[in-house]
């Protein structure tokens, strides 16, 4: 398997649970034409990227741009509360996602960049900014006792992406900033959740510990990175990172922490969702 491929299989495993499990969350009610339309999108994105057509790939961004305008116009009013805008993001997310999905399947050189940068950049919006962020975003949307560690967290998890998107060619300094907020955010919304699941619902603090955990292991792995002394060079002749990390966190550590708040969510109906 080559680098590509094996990002395309991670970047269409992100995409069929990050809106299962962000939708569940954020929407009012669950919805037979969203789920219709993800999994048309999803089809239709799966074959653009492994055939001739990666024009097909547009599908998946016109239901990101779709969901977000639902999501839009179904929160009216409530929308410009602190938890409605935080849960604004992962759509954005998922939409700066799509645009890159697209541009490196079709091979568009956006901002200069090849395929292989664009499905990391699409990977990392719909893992750590829709499935992660997302999930915590949700957690920051409804009444909790930890609503504002939450809603910190969000916000400074986009500030930090912002930092490392502007540190990568041209700021570098701000990039450090970046992750150096992401590698406090997360873990605290995640250790809060840790706190008020525990012992109520033993089977989403188990899967936010696994998410916790690998969470820990991808982060050192990004320092010793970003610190030009990585752990894994090469794995099966693909880069460690790719590898190791890449799978590690769309596998394990966003499905994980977004499966926990969802049967959370669950475990806590009829609560209100945007108290």
């Amino acid at each position: 398997m080559t680098e590509l491929s094996l990002l395309r299989v991670l970047l269409l495993l992100s995409m069929a649970v990050a809106p299962l499990g962000t939708h569940r969350l954020l929407f009012a009610g669950p919805s037979r034409l969203r789920a219709a339309s993800h999994a048309v999108a999803w089809g239709l994105a799966a074959v653009g990227l492994f055939s001739p057509a990666p024009i097909l790939c547009a599908a998946w961004l016109l239901f990101t741009a779709g969901s977000f305008a639902l999501f839009l116009r179904e929160r009216g009013a409530a929308l410009w509360s602190p938890g409605g805008l935080a849960a604004c993001v992962p759509f954005v997310f998922s939409n700066i996602a799509a645009v890159w999905l697209v541009a490196g399947a079709n091979d568009l050189g956006l901002l200069g960049y090849g395929p292989a940068f664009s499905y990391y950049a699409a990977l990392h919006g719909n893992v750590l900014g829709w499935m992660l962020i997302g999930a915590i975003a949700a957690l920051a949307d409804r009444a909790g006792p930890h609503r504002r560690i939450h809603l910190v967290a969000v916000l400074v998890c986009f500030a930090s992406f912002l930092l490392i998107a502007l540190g990568i060619d041209q700021l570098r300094a701000l990039k450090p900033i970046g992750v150096v907020g992401l590698t406090l955010a997360i873990p605290a919304s995640q250790l809060a959740f840790l706190r008020g699941v525990w012992p109520k619902h033993k089977a989403a603090f188990s899967l936010a510990c696994v998410s916790l955990a690998g969470l820990a292991l991808t982060m050192f792995l990004a320092w010793r990175n970003e610190l030009g002394t990585p752990a894994f060079a090469w794995v099966l002749d693909l880069r460690g990172m790719v590898v190791v990390h890449g799978l590690l966190n769309a596998v394990v550590v966003g499905p994980s922490h977004l499966l926990a708040v969802v049967l959370h969510a669950k475990s806590r109906e009829p609560d209100s969702r945007y108290a």
